[in-house]
């Protein structure tokens, strides 16, 4: 009995020893030594300068904390510093085998993000370069690549991880570009972040809410529920960006454009949708007041009719609204999300700016609008207006007192060859009806007198012997034919008369739109040009111009890889 009192006794005073260590170690010795090892561990790392101030870990609640985190760059510069973060980790879970933590937070975050002129960002020089082993690498080259994985080298199941709570608040994060002059500089402050429930069960569904303020002048909030692990992947989320002021974007805007950012704000919402590999995605954006500034010296401008495009797209209440939905299949190898984006908007903007009068008439309301409707088709040698030209007109019209940047020109035209044999073949046949009814003889007389005025007397004796046969009969269906078709079509085409004709044909139309009730100041006539007749009819082609573009030719967009 003495002797169990006394192992009972030496156990006591074990376990006491131990249980006094460590309390000394995670209490005494951690809050003292760990700071100056992980300063100085992760300086080693990171091969740039690391501070932190205070590590304290609780062994009984099992809670760590860590104040004062600070990474700076080696001018001294702070790259990220963190006020307070700590881990609270659930010690009775483990007898379940689940590793749970219970609260995983972060107070203070401070993030500068510098990009350089060489296009180099400052957070990424933070990542640690692995270069592997001679032999790994040697070993690696020489394994197959057919080669199927053994039982052994099969992945094994993921241990239950379970996350219930992720909080960031008070973080800002500031971004400097110094690739764009004038530099660019943004900041998202009071960033508040967070997710419930991640966990690497398949059939967890973790969510996350976010909001901040995007330069102080833009709310930013985005809601998320998602089961990470799930295959295939399934996920929604919505995000928010309300009242952004657009002038902090000038330089962007102005290596691309060349024009400065006046005014305007700007709100977009984005809901996606993943399930089943399918991507459903909607963007709705929202841009108020507008309006190009002055214009800058870029060496990176798109010369692109920006203008133009501007005025297509805003409203009687300088607003624009696009609707861009994009949808993929994610299964597909050629699945990339930045190309697809990149796609839609690149046709969407090519549309809009080759395309034009279609667009028009689908603000207008037209089934299956084209670019026909920029186009007002004129019969050879003629000036009237079709009812089908006019129904384009009103359509048009309808359209452009919808968008009220947008001005009409109006371009005379006339087809060299077509026009002036249609204006010769009327002068032709009203000089034959006034002919034919001052005289009783017979037509061919008539064409025959007109062949002569025209040619001359000589030139008509060789054309009727030619037409003449031996026993001194005329055929004469063949020689008025003949005739008619001499005088109309020899000689040069008069240019001035022409050009009249192109300049009569603007005016009907200019007539015809301001009549209907468009502002007078937002239509101007061009000077007469040759245009090629289709399908027997002579196109009159309509300008549009906003913000002084006109948009004249293809226009290059860069390439989207």
């Amino acid at each position: 009995m003495r002797i169990l009192k006394k192992i009972l006794k030496i156990t006591a005073k074990v376990i006491a020893g131990i249980f006094a260590f460590y309390f000394l170690l995670s209490l005494v010795l951690v809050p003292l030594i760990s700071p100056w090892i992980a300063s100085w561990q992760a300086t080693k790392i990171l091969k740039t300068p690391v501070k932190v101030r205070t590590i304290l870990f609780n062994p009984f609640l099992l809670r760590l904390n860590i104040k004062g985190f600070e990474i700076k760059d080696n001018n001294k510069q702070l790259i990220l510093s963190l006020d307070r973060s700590w881990c609270d980790f659930s010690f009775l879970s483990l007898f379940k085998k689940i590793y749970r933590v219970e609260s995983l937070g972060a107070e203070g975050l401070k993030v500068n993000a510098v990009l350089s002129e060489k296009m180099e960002i400052n957070l990424l020089k933070l990542v640690p370069v692995e270069i592997p082993a001679p032999g790994k690498v040697k070993a690696q080259q020489g394994k197959p690549v057919s080669q199927k994985p053994s039982e052994a080298e099969k992945p094994k199941p993921l241990p239950i991880v379970v996350v219930d709570l992720i909080t960031l608040s008070g973080s800002t994060v500031n971004f400097t570009d110094y690739s764009v002059n004038p530099n660019f500089a943004t900041s998202i402050n009071n960033i508040n972040l967070r997710i419930t429930n991640l966990s690497t069960k398949p059939d967890a569904v973790a969510r996350a809410t976010f909001e901040a303020k995007l330069d102080e002048k833009g709310l930013i909030s985005a809601e998320l529920s998602a089961n990470p692990l799930k295959v295939p992947l399934s996920l929604e989320t919505v995000f928010k960006l309300n009242d952004y002021a657009l002038q902090i974007l000038t330089p962007y805007v102005g290596k691309y454009t060349g024009r400065k950012v006046k005014s305007g704000k700007m709100s977009l919402s984005m809901d996606y949708k993943i399930e089943d590999n399918k991507l459903i995605a909607t963007h709705k954006l929202l841009v108020d007041n507008f309006d190009f500034g002055d214009k800058v010296e870029s060496k990176d401008v798109i010369h692109l009719p920006y203008g133009l495009a501007l005025a297509l797209l805003e409203d009687t209440q300088d607003k624009i609204k696009i609707n861009l939905p994009v949808t993929g299949d994610m299964s597909k190898p050629d699945f990339h999300y930045t190309h697809l984006i990149g796609q839609f908007l690149k046709n969407f903007f090519m549309n809009l700016v080759t395309k034009p009068f279609s667009f028009l008439g689908s603000i207008a309301g037209a089934e299956n609008a084209s670019e026909e409707l920029g186009s007002i088709r004129f019969l050879p040698g003629k000036t009237d207006l079709a009812d089908s030209e006019k129904e384009k007109l009103n359509l048009i019209i309808k359209a452009l007192n919808d968008r009220p940047n947008l001005n009409l020109k109006i371009n005379g035209s006339y087809d060299n060859q077509v026009d002036w044999k249609a204006i010769k073949t009327d002068v032709f046949n009203n000089d034959f009806r006034v002919l034919r009814s001052d005289s009783t003889r017979k037509d061919a007389w008539v064409y025959q007198e007109l062949y002569q005025r025209r040619f001359g007397i000589k030139a008509l004796w060789r054309l009727t012997s030619s037409y003449r046969s031996k026993e001194g009969i005329y055929d004469e269906e063949k020689l008025n034919a003949e005739i008619k078709r001499q005088v109309i079509e020899e000689g040069k085409a008069d240019k001035v008369a022409l050009e009249a004709l192109a300049m009569g044909r603007a005016k009907v139309v200019y007539d015809f739109v301001i009549s209907a009730g468009l502002d007078i100041k937002r239509v101007s006539m061009g000077d007469p040009h040759e245009a090629k007749a289709i399908e027997g009819f002579v196109p009159l082609e309509l300008s549009l111009t906003g913000f002084g573009d006109t948009f004249e030719g293809d226009p290059v967009l860069p390439t989207i890889k």
